[in-house]
């Protein structure tokens, strides 16, 4: 009888003994998994990631068009367009949501990254995606740059298929490694930043009329 309630004290004892290192251990493996506390960037690219996107577009639209007159001032000594830069930026806030939701439109739709998937995302994004970013850009631009509707028309008539053609030849390959290699939360990033030699030439066949016309 003293033996049996023993070894029932000491199995009652070891229990009560493990049960605070189980609970430690438990609360280390969650803090492990999930931090209570997340940093920034994870917030940013996951939380806020509409946020990101569109901050993302809008500034680094700007730094493309900065370049865009910084190249033009070079070649013909014209001074610093503060109201352009600034249309630019508005129009890449704008631009940005439409591109977020684009490409997580198409995750849902096309899920995977085989070769037979990338290649309809490609096709979606250039024959969609593209059309649509610019025709929103010459819109956007010139309605802030107070252009009337009819010359925003013309100009677009003028250069869409231009423009492009030209994005036809930058952009496949590039959305290829970003189809094939990147998560869903960096897609418009990297559009975004290989965009900013892209909007270098898109801001300067936008604008290149302008010399011409004065």
């Amino acid at each position: 009888m003293f033996r049996v309630r023993w070894h029932r004290l000491l199995r009652s004892f070891l229990r009560k003994k493990a049960s605070p290192v189980d609970h430690f251990l438990k609360r280390f493996q969650t803090n492990r998994k999930r931090p209570d506390t997340e940093s920034f960037w994870s917030q940013m690219s996951g939380k806020y990631l509409l946020l990101t996107d569109t901050m993302g577009s809008g500034l680094l639209m700007g730094i493309g068009d900065a370049v865009a007159q910084y190249s033009e001032r070079l070649a013909e000594n014209k001074s610093f367009d503060y109201s352009r830069s600034r249309s630019m930026v508005i129009t890449g806030l704008m631009i940005g949501p439409v591109q977020h939701g684009f490409y997580c439109l198409l995750d849902r739709i096309f899920i995977g990254n085989t070769g037979l998937v990338i290649l309809q995302k490609l096709l979606a994004d250039q024959l969609i995606m593209s059309p649509v970013y610019i025709g929103l850009f010459f819109y956007l631009t010139s309605l802030l740059e107070g252009l009337s509707i009819k010359e925003t028309n013309a100009q677009l008539s003028e250069k869409f298929f231009y423009t492009w053609a030209i994005d036809c030849c930058f952009f496949p390959a590039l959305q290829f490694l970003n189809f094939r290699y990147l998560p869903e939360m960096y897609r418009v990033i990297f559009i975004n930043l290989v965009n900013c030699l892209y909007i270098v030439m898109l801001s300067y066949i936008k604008h290149s009329s302008k010399s011409g016309q004065s």
